[in-house]
């Protein structure tokens, strides 16, 4: 197989392999990034640098290859060796001929046993965020080459946008599950709708106090709250006006009582700034009226 061919094959390998995560533990899928690529360019061996956020330093993760059993290496400082420029100036380097070249250090940037000839390095990145290094050394037969060097940055950028797109993921099940910890323990209702009126939230205790049968999320306001459509109406005005009110309340029958119901409403806005609904929170006051 060509060294082309065999690059095509580990692009699809790396992209299958990024699209059967669940997790973004990227170590380990750096690591494993590093023995696909690795293959792919036929080098003879090759290292995972991780970047230690509170250090700085280069800590020497994962190798393969000859030397790959050797003892770990030391930790690397920035501007140190191969590895400490590319962790310090955050820029690729291919070395045609790494011994003459100044910043090339052996006790770093090689492997045990290798008489290294060629190295290619390259950073990596999440979203904008230096988490580490690799290093390939020697290629089988010949020296590492610009086309090399642009397959590398391709597979890396992929995964860097896979973990990327793991961790937010990640963040929004943590910070959903937070909220609706925080919302379904709210002694008041609460009730949300989108710009178009149509419900996104409805807590259980909104839920028991107004009668709310069935599924209530993703439908019109006034189908929700039937039994009270004042509510509804109130929710329409805050989102036509994007004025609020504080505790206003409204009159009721509910199960063939006269209630009364004390809320307030709110303006929800995205992350821009933009307006992206309206909300009400509501206590039963029909005790405090008597």
């Amino acid at each position: 197989m060509s060294g082309e061919d065999r690059r095509l094959a580990t692009l699809y390998d790396v992209l299958e392999f990024l699209d059967s995560l669940r997790e973004s533990n990227e170590i380990k899928v750096w690591s494993r990034m590093l023995e696909k690529t690795a293959a792919a360019l036929d080098a003879e061996a090759a290292i995972y640098f991780y970047h230690d956020q509170i250090s700085h330093q280069l800590v020497s993760f994962h190798s393969i290859g000859a030397g790959s059993d050797a003892p770990t290496k030391a930790p690397v400082e920035p501007g140190e060796g191969l590895a400490g420029w590319v962790s310090k100036f955050h820029e690729p380097a291919l070395l045609a001929d790494a011994p003459s070249d100044s910043r090339f250090k052996a006790l770093i940037d090689s492997a045990p046993g290798v008489e290294t000839k060629s190295v290619l390095a390259v950073p990596l990145f999440i979203n904008l965020d230096f988490v580490g290094v690799f290093e390939f050394i020697n290629k089988a037969g010949e020296m590492f080459t610009s086309e090399d060097l642009r397959f590398v940055k391709s597979t890396i950028q992929q995964t860097s946008h896979t973990i990327r797109r793991l961790q937010l993921d990640s963040m929004v099940n943590r910070v959903t599950t937070y909220n609706s910890s925080i919302l379904d323990n709210l002694s008041g209702g609460f009730l949300a709708v989108d710009l178009q009126g149509r419900v996104m939230i409805c807590n259980p205790a909104a839920r028991q106090m107004l009668g709310i049968q069935g599924e209530a999320t993703d439908r019109a306001v006034e189908n929700v709250l039937d039994l009270i459509p004042q509510l509804a109406g109130v929710i329409r005005r805050t989102l036509a006006t994007k004025q609020t009110v504080k505790r206003k309340d409204v009159h009721w029958e509910f199960e063939g009582q006269q209630r009364v119901l004390g809320y307030s409403t709110l303006l929800i806005k995205d992350t821009q700034g933009q307006l992206a609904g309206a909300g009400v929170t509501f206590q039963d006051i029909t005790a405090h009226q008597k």
